[in-house]
């Protein structure tokens, strides 16, 4: 008889819908059994609150612009939730994503972030063959296109994709490009 591995938990924190989206049919659907297998449990069961206002709900950010705004949030998650690890869902074209992303590992904590963006990922990994960041005048002209871009596409935004929509656009994505373009997530298994 083997050694019952402990369960390691991380409660997810997601930049907003869409990639809590994301994140819950990769390992509920697409690697349902991959995760189920692990003893790694996740949870979206963050809930802050602030001078009577909803800051983070059910492991949603709702944004996190800058460095300030989200050096802010992740203070009042950390406090709240001192003893447990964050597993953050992020886009990398935030202006400070590289300010975000050391402020997340010098608290301990682990960050996926999605190149570039959630709308720009889905879009390529559809085949889309979408324009990258180095095309325009800075980021929130690539977020701009990235949303746009994915609505023309898809006639919906991306925050209300159902697995259904999920299984179109991963279904020709090899599980070795899903695996690189979630590198954090899968590295959580090992």
């Amino acid at each position: 008889m083997g050694k019952k591995s402990f369960d390691v938990y991380y409660l997810i924190i997601s930049e907003g819908t869409t990639e809590f989206i994301i994140f819950a049919y990769l390992t509920k659907n697409k690697f349902r059994k991959l995760f189920e297998e692990s003893n790694i449990k996740f949870s979206n069961k963050t809930e802050v609150i602030k001078d009577g206002n909803q800051i983070v709900s059910q492991g949603n950010l709702g944004g996190a612009g800058h460095i300030g705004d989200f050096k802010a949030k992740y203070s009042l998650i950390k406090n709240k939730y001192s003893d447990q690890k964050l597993f953050f869902l992020l886009d990398k074209d935030l202006d400070d994503s590289l300010k975000i992303e050391n402020a997340i590992i010098a608290g301990g904590d682990i960050v996926q972030f999605i190149e570039y963006n959630s709308e720009y990922l889905l879009l390529k990994f559809s085949g889309k063959n979408p324009k990258t960041p180095s095309c325009f005048n800075g980021m929130k002209e690539f977020r701009d296109y990235s949303k746009i871009e994915f609505e023309k596409e898809f006639g919906k935004n991306a925050s209300d994709l159902k697995d259904v929509d999920l299984e179109l656009i991963f279904g020709d994505v090899s599980e070795k490009e899903i695996r690189l373009a979630f590198a954090e997530i899968f590295s959580t298994l090992s």
